[in-house]
């Protein structure tokens, strides 16, 4: 069958939300809605929906959740929307147990804004810890600052960046660069991968959700998708739990070597703090199995994701979004998480439902072999 030349994505969060809606409600789902007290750019609601499929009551279930970096929403909520429409397969396949929930735009305001924090610049996936006993000190963030934050964007400005950066990963090494460019910093506000100083309303929707709507599950798989890191359309399954953990054993028997531990310094990413995972694990029951992970689609090489998420943190608090530069830095970003080369939409649609079907094959095999 020839392959569909439209892009598969869709390019704002109505169009995103209305099409999920649309998809669940064709697949017979169980609906939620979570909504934000804040409006969209279109004036219509901002909100956390779900969609639940199978039974009422399962004792496994797999979970995939989308948007929780806002403008990586499109490719999450292009996965679910073709989960949806392939229910009909996988509930031919799937054991009678076995059920599937979807979670909607974690973050539907960066969805609409299209930006990768919510609307007080919290990136979401480093606010999931104990505020403010966990919030560690990041000296050498503090150092870089300046040059990740300036307060005016130029060619001297980007070249005296471009030297601090250098510098730093010559005296320090790239690996610990990259990790002190994401791992997350809770004392500027105004700054790159700031993880907020108390749990956000998207922290206390997931939490809510994973309570709620796990209970009585005994085996949970959460998937949350992401894009930007890793090469172009490939997909890493990541953990942030190193490899003596159970989960990591687990990801390996289903995924082999492309799930990875960013504790074991394999994955794309550095090891982060505040990741939805440490939230899930609190949520769920504790007596639960819980398999959380990362789908991170890659796009384009990480230093022009860099240089994409320090315009766009400039723009929104030093320039005009509505300017022609503003828009270029907005383009740019969307561009950096979600290509717009179709071809890249189908191969994320195409794995992803390759690693759903994947979790869904583990935790059928798990339950027929016990203690494997």
């Amino acid at each position: 069958m020839p392959q569909p030349t439209h892009d598969p994505l869709p390019g704002d969060y109505t169009t995103a939300r209305t099409g999920f809606l649309r998809a669940a409600e064709r697949a017979g789902a169980r609906l939620g809605s979570h909504p934000l007290p804040m409006r969209s750019s279109r004036g219509g609601e901002l909100a956390v929906d779900t969609a639940r499929l199978g039974p009422e009551q399962p004792s496994r279930l797999v979970v995939v959740s989308s948007g929780t970096h806002g403008v990586e929403g499109s490719a999450g909520s292009a996965l679910q929307r073709a989960l949806l429409r392939s229910w009909p397969d996988f509930e031919r396949h799937r054991p009678a147990d076995l059920g599937l929930l979807l979670v909607h735009a974690v973050n539907p305001w960066g969805f609409d804004a299209g930006r990768r924090v919510n609307e007080r610049n919290v990136d979401l996936n480093r606010n999931f810890l104990a505020h403010p006993t966990e919030h560690e000190a990041q000296p050498d963030y503090e150092s870089l600052h300046p040059h990740l934050n300036p307060e005016a964007l130029d060619d001297e400005q980007d070249r005296r960046a471009r030297e601090a950066l250098r510098a730093f990963a010559a005296a320090h090494g790239m690996a610990r660069l990259q990790e002190v460019l994401s791992v997350g910093q809770h004392r500027r506000p105004k700054g790159l991968q700031f993880g907020g100083t108390e749990p956000e309303p998207g922290n206390r929707i997931v939490r809510e959700i994973a309570s709620r709507e796990t209970a009585g599950a005994r085996c949970i798989v959460w998937i949350d998708v992401h894009t930007g890191l890793g090469p172009w359309g490939v997909p890493e399954l990541i953990t942030e739990l190193d490899p003596t953990d159970p989960v990591y054993h687990r990801g390996r028997r289903w995924y082999g070597d492309a799930f990875r531990s960013t504790r074991a310094g394999e994955s794309v990413s550095a090891p982060l703090s505040g990741v939805i995972e440490s939230g899930l694990a609190e949520a769920v029951d504790p007596e639960a199995e819980l398999t959380p992970f990362t789908a991170e689609f890659g796009t384009v090489p990480a230093d022009r994701v860099f240089w994409a998420l320090r315009a766009d943190n400039w723009l929104h608090h030093h320039g005009d979004p509505e300017s022609e530069r503003g828009v270029a830095i907005r383009r740019e970003l969307l561009e950096v998480f979600r290509p717009s080369d179709p071809a890249w939409g189908r191969a994320v649609l195409a794995s992803g439902l390759g690693i759903v079907r994947a979790a869904f094959e583990g935790l059928a095999r798990d339950a027929a072999s016990p203690g494997s």
